[in-house]
């Protein structure tokens, strides 16, 4: 992170920044150790017991300023958690009546969708967000979702 802020900030003279998160799974310790530079907080949901997590262990945007700080945090996967990763045009988005959808938004639409299944997730997730604003979306919304159990323990 500290690389590229250096590089954003040497590379244009406009205010260039961004927000980004960055992970790095390592799958014989079932750990994920992350970067969230100004990105809003992933969400880990556990498998074994549906409940959700938040990744809080938040860093500034790159590309802004010089010296920035940027902080990594560790978490212990089990087989079958999710990760989501979104946009804040997702937690931003307002009803027609200006209520915004907010974080416990969508942890209750994560809590209420993850029992349902892995497939199929986003777009699930995504038709609540559209029927809470009614499809009038003034933002981006983009989510990543990732499901941790392509290799078990004993092959890691």
């Amino acid at each position: 992170m500290r690389l590229l802020n250096d590089f954003l900030l040497g590379f244009s003279r406009l205010e260039t920044f961004a927000t980004l998160f960055v992970g790095v799974t390592d799958l014989a310790a079932w750990t994920l150790t992350y970067c969230s530079a100004g990105h809003p907080p992933a969400i880990l949901v556990r498998s074994a017991t549906s409940q959700v997590e938040t990744l809080d262990v938040q860093s500034g945007v790159v590309g802004a300023f010089h010296e920035m700080r940027y902080r990594n945090g560790t978490v212990r996967l089990e087989p079958g958690d999710m990760l989501l990763l979104y946009t804040d045009g997702t937690t931003e988005a307002r009803a027609l009546d200006g209520s915004f959808f907010g974080e416990d938004g969508l942890r209750d639409a994560v809590m209420s969708e993850f029992p349902r299944g892995f497939e199929g997730v986003l777009d699930r997730l995504l038709a609540r967000l559209d029927a809470f604003t009614e499809r009038h979306l003034d933002d981006d919304v983009a989510m990543v979702s990732l499901r941790f159990d392509g290799v078990r323990r004993e092959d890691a």
